[in-house]
């Protein structure tokens, strides 16, 4: 059996993006595990999620659409769920990408919101009640 054990993403600004992560994370099921000034963890289902401090000079904002990340989508038990983030993320002051809404077009009852963390990273939450 195959699964996907972390990921990894970069930061350039660790104590505004561990904010973001802990508090859309914890929607997710994730708890923080570990926290220094390069490293940040959270544990909890698959996969265990790593952010590290950028490495080297280049610390521009990731850009969707140029080679590399694309996005992260995490699937939820409840459109509940999926509301719950997008107040979150409008709350901490975040960027909400696209606001929930469904997607008749991915699958049947398929509702989404899609957010950024404060590097650009974009990450859609989604309640998939009938899979695609």
């Amino acid at each position: 059996m195959t699964t996907l054990h972390h990921l990894s993403l970069s930061t350039s600004q660790m104590p505004e993006s561990r904010r973001f992560y802990d508090t859309v994370l914890s929607f997710l099921g994730y708890e923080p595990a570990m926290a220094t000034d390069r490293l940040s963890t959270w544990h909890g289902p698959e996969p265990e999620i790593l952010l590290f401090e950028v490495e080297g000079g280049d610390s521009a904002p990731h850009t969707l659409g140029r080679p590399g990340w694309h996005h992260a989508a995490f699937s939820v038990d409840s459109r509940d769920t999926v509301l719950a983030v997008h107040k979150a993320v409008v709350d901490g002051k975040w960027t909400v990408v696209h606001e929930p809404q469904e997607y008749p077009e991915y699958s049947e009852g398929y509702f989404a919101v899609f957010v950024e963390d404060p590097d650009g990273i974009r990450i859609e939450v989604a309640h998939i009640p009938v899979a695609p």
